[in-house]
């Protein structure tokens, strides 16, 4: 391959670049990463092996790309809230983060994602790029519960212990939900979070959103 080929993806256009991570994830849904071939990619895609190997070196680049566009993703849809309330920016970025089993693709992102963690361990780049994803949504809802605090309308709880346990619980939650086909315990868990939220992080006569009552 080529030096100027531009191996790494950088150079793939935006409407290309989400064909091809969208066909990494259903691929390795299917398949796993042990499985994961430019050619079980392709199978996914409009794009050709041929354009998969000329712009990217390997499947882990492939991969690699497909981390990065989830990681904007899920970041755009946080930064969406950022016009609500903090009562409201809670409760949206947890539903949010429990995920929406209706939708095949947050369902697909979170198969893949659960894939990937196993072996984060022992591949940097995955585990650079997770890691990052983790912390960038720690802080986004440990500023969510300062900012709630700061107005009044929280409980002066430690934001970042808050943060990680929403963090934590919805991750799991969504993985045993999505990757496993638990569907029955999606409902079990929102009810106790958000009760949780109500009787521990709002404020002393704050109601939860009106769509969370």
């Amino acid at each position: 391959m080529s030096e100027e080929s531009g191996a790494d993806g950088e150079d793939v256009p935006e409407p290309a670049r989400a064909e091809v991570v969208q066909s990494v994830l259903r691929a390795l849904a299917e398949h796993g990463y042990a499985g994961l071939t430019t050619k079980r990619v392709a199978a996914q895609s409009d794009k050709s092996e041929a354009f998969l190997f000329y712009h990217y070196d390997t499947k882990e680049d492939l991969v690699v790309a497909f981390l990065e566009w989830a990681v904007e993703r899920l970041s755009r849809r946080l930064a969406a809230l950022d016009d609500e309330d903090p009562v409201t920016r809670l409760y949206a970025a947890c539903d949010l983060l429990l995920g929406d089993t209706d939708d095949e693709l947050d369902r697909g992102i979170n198969v893949a994602m659960m894939e990937l963690l196993s072996h984060a361990p022992h591949n940097e780049r995955f585990h650079d790029r997770l890691v990052d994803y983790e912390r960038a949504v720690l802080d986004d809802l440990a500023g969510v519960v300062q900012e709630g605090i700061d107005a009044g309308v929280f409980r002066p709880v430690d934001p970042e212990a808050t943060a990680a346990y929403l963090l934590m619980t919805t991750d799991g939650t969504a993985g045993a939900v999505m990757a496993l086909g638990m569907d029955d315990v999606d409902a079990m868990v929102r009810a106790r979070l958000f009760d949780y939220v109500e009787r521990t992080v709002l404020a002393e006569g704050v109601d939860p959103p009106a769509d969370w009552q």
